[in-house]
């Protein structure tokens, strides 16, 4: 799946743009943030992160990737995880109607409870879509591929509108006829606050899980007129010598509030996910924890480099293991020399933060960077990162091509060394364990 991705976005390189966000069935780019409570009680977080990539020998054409994730918890922070993997083709054949394949992969994981069963699902749906003005009806008929047993056939109702009434209101709902005997259902009524935040009411059914109404916010990152959604990314590498994990799948978003001239408020999310190796590479893909880390900062410009108090609240939760989950809370100070370590504003880029941890001693971090920039059709540059309090390090070093605007692709190699806060020390990690390479990819709004 990332070599499509990569292939797509290659491609997508020499490409038209694809019309504004509007005219296509699914956004051009996006990164969405849930939050709220649900009718069980519980806490839950939902982010997601969509790529679309245009493909050069069709303007009307694209290929899509999807990840995103349901997480509801307690007050143990245990509950179940539910992730979909989506990737698939979408062409617009004229205005008013389109068509895609898609293929979903869902599972569900539990966190800090003993979970025997995974349910495991691969839906391959063919889909088309009809628009009216704002309104999309969209109609899929589709078989499921492996998996756990007992699923065959479905066909998907999917409805989307984009007012009822006022500007600000929405509704989008998706109906799902498993095996032509059961419903599932998704449909969510929104209400637009602001430019990419909006409260929301969603009745849900989905598999094996008891209907369930969720009361939330959400941030969108609505493009250039969004205000809090400024960035987000999306990575995988990939181990070819490290028998447990087979993969490390990182996501992350800024949310900025209160930006005036020189000064602004930062949230940072970061969730890191170690994939078990599994029977085979292409075989399962499941999560052996969720590594969270939530920081918070109050930045300001000094002549050239920007300075900031933050709080850095970091969470391990072991997947589907009767391993309570473990945290650290830190604060201290951050020095850096772009707005942004991530982009290639820069041929140098560096960033340092030092501070007390409240349960672990200390809070250390680096970041440096040399690269090229500029609009060239490829850029290149390395990296080294680094962080640790007395119970965990992370370091990494890696080198990079980039490619791209709208979506920047940046394939990797590199090394990395990882440990954990939940779950006891880790096995002996020999040097060739830490090789990995994968592709990464960010988007920005400016």
């Amino acid at each position: 799946m990332l070599l499509a991705v990569l292939a797509a976005a290659c491609l997508s390189a020499a490409s038209p743009a694809l019309p504004a966000e509007d005219d296509g069935v699914r956004p051009a780019n996006r990164v969405a943030v849930e939050f709220g409570l649900d009718s069980l009680e519980r806490k839950f977080y939902r982010p997601e992160w969509y790529f679309a990539f245009p493909l050069a020998f069709d303007g009307r054409s694209r290929a899509f990737a999807d990840l995103s994730y349901l997480q509801r918890l307690n007050g143990r922070l245990e509950g179940a995880v539910d992730f979909w993997l989506d990737a698939g083709l979408e062409h617009r054949f004229s205005d008013s109607f389109a068509a895609e394949a898609v293929l979903v992969h869902f599972c569900r994981h539990l966190t800090s409870v003993r979970n025997t069963y995974v349910l495991n699902l691969n839906e391959l749906v063919g889909r088309a879509w009809l628009r009216s003005g704002r309104a999309w009806l969209g109609l899929g008929l589709g078989t499921y591929v492996g998996g756990s047993p007992g699923y065959d056939s479905l066909a998907v109702l999917n409805l989307r509108l984009g007012r009822l009434g006022l500007d600000e209101l929405g509704f989008e709902a998706e109906i799902k006829w498993v095996n032509f005997e059961k419903l599932l259902y998704e449909s969510t009524l929104s209400l637009g606050l602001a430019p990419g935040t909006e409260i929301f009411l969603r009745a849900a059914a989905t598999y094996a899980f008891d209907p369930t109404a969720y009361l939330g916010l959400r941030f969108l990152s609505a493009g250039p007129n969004a205000r809090h959604v400024r960035s987000f990314g999306l990575s995988a590498g990939a181990y070819p010598f490290y028998e447990t994990h087979k993969l490390l799948v990182q996501g992350n978003y800024r949310l900025t509030f209160f930006r005036e001239a020189g000064r602004r408020f930062l949230l940072d999310a970061d969730f890191v996910s170690p994939i078990l190796s599994g029977r085979s590479f292409l075989g399962e893909f499941w999560p052996d924890r969720m590594l969270y880390t939530l920081a918070a900062e109050y930045e300001r410009a000094f002549g050239g480099v920007f300075g900031s108090w933050y709080g850095r609240y970091v969470v391990d939760q072991p997947a589907d293991k009767d391993l309570p989950f473990r945290a650290s809370l830190a604060t201290g100070l951050a020095l850096r020399n772009q707005a942004d370590f991530n982009r290639l504003e820069r041929p140098v880029r560096w960033e340092v933060r030092g501070g007390a941890d409240f349960k672990f001693d200390y809070d250390l971090g680096m970041r440096f960077g040399v690269n090229t920039v500029g609009p060239k059709l490829a850029r290149a540059g390395a990296e080294v990162r680094f962080q640790a309090n007395s119970a965990r390090r992370e370091a990494d070093g890696l080198a990079f091509l980039e490619f791209g605007n709208g979506v920047v692709v940046r394939p990797f190699v590199g090394l990395r060394k990882i440990t954990y806060l939940a779950g006891g020390p880790p096995p002996p990690d020999p040097f060739r364990r830490k090789i990995y390479a994968g592709l990464s990819l960010y988007s920005w709004f400016d």
